[in-house]
């Protein structure tokens, strides 16, 4: 039977009540359980993290309360109560009633949830107009208002443009507009900032912290961030295989924890004073790439190097107005020794992902050179471009749009190696199931499609395949940034194995001070398109010089409690 959302009295303290929750999944191989028996609550005004690695259930709880559940995804047990009403009892029209105007949502991919075809001013109104709230000039006048809430300036012209005009950051500040639109008493956010780097994330973690206080919202956090679930959420609630193994107050579970999978997720979380993963003697030799900023270094047994690059792109605006030049890199060098790993570290918007794309070949240079192996490479062409291609592979930052949808796990392993005409059929298959396990996967998994793994899954699909032609050079652009910190440490280890056994040579971009750390060799610190600062992961993080630097390392979440927003 129905219970009316009024069957209890607003002043209950209790919000949402998950109670003996079991959720099951049909597939090829029959029945899987992804949650069971799972149970949490949170009260009015609390911040709730749920913290566990890639494919724990997390995800599928939080799926659950909004009715997002999958197709072939159904609730077998327990019940869902939200401000006193079940929600499982609830059909989807009434379910249209409750979700963005009770309970709002942050998915984890800006990109992919907004929709490209539309300016960001449209979408954030289309809220308003849906749930009723306002619609016309009025709903205009209220996205403009958000817009400026959640901390984008100029938002009337931002109001206009569109999402690829918008960085990672600005994207996912819509995303929380959007959902917070109609003053929602709930609000879920999915990893909400695990792809923006941390000065990003501070602020507008900050700025959700200081709105949902504001508006008495709930918050469900859904996150792999233990430093990030100590500092900002209240309570703490760990799922490990479907299960809820501990819960209770964040700083005495995050310090204090009973259970053995929580030691181990803690234990495993990278920090500015982790352990080293490569080899001190090379990573602290000051010859290994040279000692200023712009300096390419004395090495000369180099695979890649960047000289004075530069690249500009054309800037419109208004409708009218005329086109300025905006260096997206700015004379920027640096050199990769062979077999070593250079880490570049930066704010979104800071030229890290574009030095990647032109290290790539992917786009092509306004200015300065790119060397790779003694040759330059931005004047390739045909077979040797195509040679280049297999020598030097990607793993880009988003795990979403990275796959082909069409393409099952294997198929897209399995590509590259028949590009490139590698082995026989057998051979590729082979491989393909050993680069599965090489990244803590199943290799039944090569028979699944994209949309049936997680996010962090996914990445380590992703990584995977770009190291299915065992190239000589990575380039790594927020590739770990997606993984909960045990796969993640087990990726991070992966990579550094691969690198003493078969020589490769990395390119690490991340917004993750701490990993950069343990995984590098030199590090670059980016700003505004140039190089402000570089030197060995000691100098940089023990003895900044330049004050982003030290305004970077300050932005790391310290694990304290005390969340109210900076």
């Amino acid at each position: 039977m129905n219970r009316r959302e009024d069957a209890v009295s607003p002043n209950s303290c209790r919000l949402l009540d998950v109670q003996g929750l079991s959720v099951a999944f049909t597939t090829k191989r029959g029945e899987v359980t992804a949650v069971e028996d799972a149970s949490l609550h949170i009260d009015r005004g609390q911040t709730v993290a749920l913290v566990g690695q890639s494919g724990s259930g997390k995800s599928t709880l939080a799926s659950v309360i909004n009715h997002l559940l999958a197709s072939n995804g159904r609730v077998t047990a327990g019940s869902v109560e939200f401000d006193g009403a079940d929600l499982l009892d609830l059909s989807e029209q009434q379910m249209c009633a409750v979700r963005g105007r009770q309970i709002g949502l942050v998915p984890q991919d800006p990109m992919s949830n907004l929709n490209p075809l539309r300016s960001i001013g449209s979408q954030i109104a289309e809220v308003f107009t849906i749930h009723g709230v306002a619609k016309g000039q009025e709903a205009k006048r209220r996205s403009i208002e958000l817009l400026d809430l959640v901390g984008i300036g100029e938002a009337p012209r931002r109001f206009r443009q569109y999402p690829h005009e918008f960085s990672g950051g600005m994207r996912q500040r819509v995303l929380i507009a959007m959902a917070l639109a109609c003053r929602p008493k709930l609000l879920i956010a999915d990893e909400p900032t695990s792809a923006l780097d941390v000065t990003v994330q501070k602020r507008i973690l900050g700025e959700l912290a200081s709105l949902t206080e504001s508006m008495g919202t709930s918050v469900l956090l859904v996150t792999h961030d233990l430093g990030l679930a100590a500092e900002w959420a209240d309570e703490v609630v760990v799922m490990n295989r479907g299960h809820v193994v501990e819960r209770g107050d964040a700083r005495t579970v995050l310090t204090a924890p009973s259970d053995e999978y929580t030691k181990r997720l803690i234990a495993a979380a990278p920090s500015l004073a982790a352990r080293s993963l490569t080899s001190e003697a090379s990573r602290e030799d000051p010859d290994a790439v040279g000692g200023e900023p712009g300096e390419v270094g004395n090495m000369s047994d180099h695979i890649a190097e960047v000289s004075e690059l530069t690249k500009t792109y054309a800037v419109r605006t208004g409708l009218f107005a005329r086109s300025s030049a905006f260096a997206a890199v700015d004379d920027v060098s640096f050199a990769v020794p062979r077999g070593q790993t250079v880490g570049i570290v930066g704010e979104s918007g800071s030229g890290k992902s574009t030095t990647a794309k032109l290290l790539l070949q992917l786009e092509g240079v306004s200015s300065g050179s790119i060397t790779f192996d003694g040759r330059d490479a931005t004047s390739l062409s045909g077979g040797d471009l195509f040679s280049f291609r297999r020598r030097v592979q990607p793993v880009f930052q988003n795990p979403y749009a990275s796959l082909d949808p069409r393409y099952t796990i294997g198929d897209a392993i399995r590509e590259p190696l028949d590009v490139h005409g590698i082995g026989d059929p057998s051979d590729r298959n082979e491989r393909v199931a050993a680069l599965l396990e090489q990244v803590a996967l199943d290799p039944a998994h090569a028979d699944r499609y994209p949309h049936e793994l997680s996010g962090g899954q996914r990445q380590r699909v992703a990584i995977a395949r770009a190291l299915s032609l065992e190239p000589e050079l990575v380039i790594l652009d927020e590739a770990v940034s997606a993984l909960d910190v045990l796969v993640q440490a087990q990726i991070l280890d992966l990579l550094v194995d691969l690198q003493k056994r078969l020589g490769l040579s990395y390119v690490f971009i991340s917004h993750d001070l701490a990993v950069v750390r343990m995984i590098s060799h030199r590090v670059h610190v980016m700003r505004a398109g140039k190089i402000v600062e570089s030197g060995t992961p000691g100098e940089i993080f023990d003895h900044p010089q330049h004050e982003y630097t030290r305004s970077l390392i300050a932005a790391i979440p310290s694990g304290s409690s005390d969340h109210s927003g900076p």
